[in-house]
């Protein structure tokens, strides 16, 4: 996408306004009244300029639009007063256009409504003091399209900055699962090393004893697979809450599956905690038997604990968390 310097922008702003402003200094000389015409154009330059140049964000302070507005109304009273419809030189309706100016740069700063009052403003009062064949001889019509343009340029101004706080938007939310789902594998990494770490004395011992090992000792290697295979699958369900209450199950000869699918990446951190809280303490309440405890993704819940028995229809627990 091509950028444009703002102050590129307000430059080429500053000198289509000045051309207009132009016209009414050369025009002093042929005034009845020159001092009201100096304060006309005292008056324009006082407002296009911050309108044009100052100002932070798109939008035009609403004090700023109604100052605008004001002077749509001023500046034609005050050069009308010393002007005849019919003696008019070539420059000396400068201020149909410039206020014209004022009112596209007042749309284009996000302020359409008072730009077209102030437009309206305009018109009005030309035709009711030239009428309307000079009065459109005065350059209305080129007034009318400069303010038109200015709407429109204001609506796809508005509409690019809308798309591009939203592409903002979903850029900083990408980043920030990004950023937390490669903490979440650091985690997992850490927790699968020290898991590894802790199963270097067993593995060395089947080495060592080439697989002949005791009951203790073979129900101690079933144990640790287990809980291998709990790092790797379980994620964000390997709390130390539920990492002991795992543990002590199985040791009282309960089979325990641990399955986190990603119901819980969204949880917050309070949520998540109060859902392991939870699931530990069905899991100490169960005796026998096996239990399932997964995170499904795309369900109404977080995640769910099936305790259930050989021979027995129904399950004992069925929590959803």
């Amino acid at each position: 996408m091509i950028r444009i310097p703002r102050w590129l922008v307000g430059a080429l702003g500053i000198l289509f306004a000045g051309f207009h402003a132009g016209l009414g200094i050369s025009n002093i000389p042929d005034s009845t009244d020159p001092s009201i015409a100096i304060i006309a154009l005292a008056i324009y330059v006082a407002t296009v300029v911050p309108t044009i140049l100052f100002y932070r964000g798109p939008k035009l302070p609403i004090a700023q639009a109604l100052i605008n507005l004001a002077a749509a109304l001023l500046i034609p009273l005050l050069v009308n007063s010393f002007l005849h419809p019919a003696d008019l030189s070539a420059y000396s309706t400068w201020y149909v256009m410039g206020v014209a100016t004022l009112m596209a740069a007042t749309a284009v700063r996000q302020q359409r409504a008072i730009a077209w009052i102030g437009t309206s403003i305009l018109v009005i009062q030309v035709l009711t003091w030239a009428g309307f064949e000079t009065g459109t001889q005065t350059g209305l019509p080129g007034a009318l399209m400069l303010v038109f343009a200015g709407h429109a340029i204001s609506v796809g101004l508005a509409n690019a900055y809308r798309d591009t706080m939203a592409f903002n938007q979903e850029a900083l939310e990408i980043e920030k699962q990004q950023i937390a789902n490669s903490a979440a594998s650091e985690v997992r990494r850490s927790r699968l090393d020290s898991a590894l770490k802790g199963a270097l004395p067993i593995l060395n011992l089947i080495r060592e004893q080439r697989g002949v090992l005791s009951n203790e000792q073979k129900q101690q290697a079933r144990f640790l697979e287990a809980e291998l295979r709990d790092e790797i699958r379980g994620r964000s369900f390997m709390a130390e809450v539920v990492r002991e209450a795992v543990r002590k199950a199985r040791e009282r000869g309960v089979e325990v599956i641990v399955l986190d699918e990603g119901g819980l990446d969204s949880a917050s951190d309070v949520a998540k905690t109060e859902i392991l809280k939870k699931a530990a303490a069905a899991i100490d309440s169960v005796s026998e038997g096996r239990i399932t405890l997964r995170a499904p993704q795309d369900e109404n819940w977080r995640a769910t604990l099936v305790a259930s028995r050989p021979g027995v229809t129904t399950p004992d627990l069925w929590l959803k968390f």
